[in-house]
């Protein structure tokens, strides 16, 4: 059984709304890119499936973050697919974004869009719960869609 699996349940045109489960028990709520028959750089989720997990530093999230990332590897034609936290599809180019809850948000655009909430002590969580697993190796996350 892989360590996190990933059950996308809300399929939107812009974006995939999945439940998150840890160890078989369920964890928080995401938000993905739309999922699309052909993929649109930065505008797409990676495909059902599992891929294999490990860490990496990403320029971006881990000087402010402290830490280096949760990464999702060897995702064909995909690269750098990383766990961290944010709100909307704004917030990511293809990542998982964790949220304990689903809600909508206003963007600075204006633009109202599909939302996990409280997204950082989420994360934060999130991280602390599987990156010792993680670290020591072996450990998995599946992909699926209902």
């Amino acid at each position: 059984m892989a360590l996190i699996k990933v059950e996308r349940y809300i399929h939107k045109p812009d974006c995939e709304i999945s439940k998150v489960y840890v160890r078989g028990q369920f964890f928080c709520y995401a938000i993905e890119d739309a999922a699309r028959e052909v993929k649109i750089k930065k505008q797409t989720c990676i495909p059902v499936g599992t891929y294999e997990l490990g860490v990496r530093h990403s320029p971006n999230f881990s000087p402010k973050l402290g830490h280096d990332m949760i990464w999702v590897k060897n995702v064909p034609n995909y690269e750098f697919i990383l766990i961290h936290h944010g709100n909307t599809v704004i917030d990511t180019d293809g990542c998982l974004i964790l949220g304990k809850t689903i809600g909508t948000l206003q963007g600075k655009d204006g633009v109202v869009r599909d939302a996990v909430l409280n997204s950082k002590p989420t994360y934060y969580e999130f991280y602390a719960s599987v990156i010792e697993d993680i670290k020591a190796g072996g450990q998995q996350i599946e992909y699926t869609s209902v």
